[in-house]
């Protein structure tokens, strides 16, 4: 594939990430925005990397504000940036239908970027897009917006150089920047083909039973890290009550039928032991940047509500398959006493 097009929807943190990594390997880009974006993309976009404390450039995009003007235009991938409480928004519904009507048929396979049972379908039903032109995929780097509030921030040392970017980004050192769901196959194969020809980081591919049950788990864990007021993951570990909590809602949603023969495995090799292992190990990898900052600043505020639809749905779910999901239904209860109890007044 030479000179493939990519067409980014939104550009925030994981649009503008995504898209310079894509710059790297070669592909054109172009970004759907909303219009008043326009602005601050009428100029190269400068990235902050934790990783070398150095400035990268992304530079030569066109931009869209409205899906009508697509017509005409051929794109190999569509990105879609959006989370999934946004894809289910009045607005989110209408960008989904209007970027259906302008390339769905035309050989373009959209990526959707946001998480969580049932996402899939909706974006399936509401852009018209073929089953052979649907995958899933999430960048696996750390990102936000310089200027965000409540953001992880570098060292005084680096301070000046990460406040005169727009994005900030940490990239692991396992190398891994981006997944895709393993199928359809020939499109997933071309877009890890594509990303890993930056050279700076690849695209792995994993089933899709994993990939959203990877995903769905883990907002059990930052919702218990919200009750245990984003002390960090030793002092959560260490509130055994409510980290047992966290566990076993992680391996009821892994017990999800649609889950299958992947769902049964992780349930069963899931202990309390071993999540604790995984989830020190997420923490040493993103010491750079703070695993427990960026989750605070990400899951605790920009993209919550996805993240508590997402947990909301593994529990009707399960219930419909007979299910009691108790551990995922305390601990919503539980966050919806805190933030209730945390609620400014008036």
């Amino acid at each position: 594939m030479s000179n493939p097009r990519v067409l980014i929807v939104g550009a925030g943190a994981l649009g503008l990430t995504t898209a310079y990594h894509l710059q790297l390997a070669g592909a054109e880009l172009a970004f759907l925005v909303r219009p008043h974006r326009m602005e601050a993309l009428s100029r190269p976009q400068r990235l902050y990397s934790y990783g070398d404390h150095e400035i990268k450039t992304l530079s030569s995009y066109e931009v869209f504000t409205s899906p009508a003007d697509l017509r005409g235009h051929h794109f190999d991938f569509v990105l879609l940036t959006l989370d999934g409480a946004t894809c289910r928004s009045e607005q989110g519904i209408t960008t989904l239908s209007e970027l259906g009507e302008a390339l769905a048929g035309t050989g373009t396979v959209m990526i959707i970027n946001g998480v969580g049972v049932g996402l899939y379908e909706h974006v399936m039903a509401t852009s018209g897009f073929a089953e052979k032109d649907l995958l899933e995929g999430t960048m696996t780097m750390f990102a936000y917006q310089v200027g965000s509030s409540g953001t992880p921030l570098p060292s005084p040392d680096h301070l000046d150089l990460h406040n005169s970017a727009d994005i900030a980004y940490l990239k692991f050192d396992d190398g891994v920047g981006f997944y895709v769901t393993s199928k359809p196959r020939r499109a997933s194969k071309a877009f890890c083909a594509l990303y890993s020809r930056s050279g700076v980081a690849t695209c792995k591919r994993m089933p899709r039973s994993v990939f959203v049950m990877s995903s769905s788990m883990f907002f059990a864990f930052t919702v218990a890290s919200e009750l245990n007021g984003w002390k960090g993951t030793d002092e959560l570990i260490a509130d055994k009550a409510l980290w047992h909590l966290s566990c076993s809602s992680q391996r009821e949603i892994t017990g999800l039928k649609r889950f299958g023969l992947a769902g049964k495995l992780a349930t069963k090799l899931l202990t309390d032991k071993r999540l604790e292992k995984m989830m020190r190990n997420s923490d040493r990898k993103a010491s750079a940047m703070g695993f427990t900052e960026f989750n605070r600043f990400h899951h605790g505020g920009k993209v919550l509500e996805q993240d508590i639809q997402i947990l909301e749905n593994c529990v009707a779910l399960g219930e419909a398959e007979g299910r009691g999901m108790h551990a995922t239904r305390a601990l919503l209860d539980r966050w919806r006493e805190h933030r209730l109890s945390t609620a400014p007044e008036g």
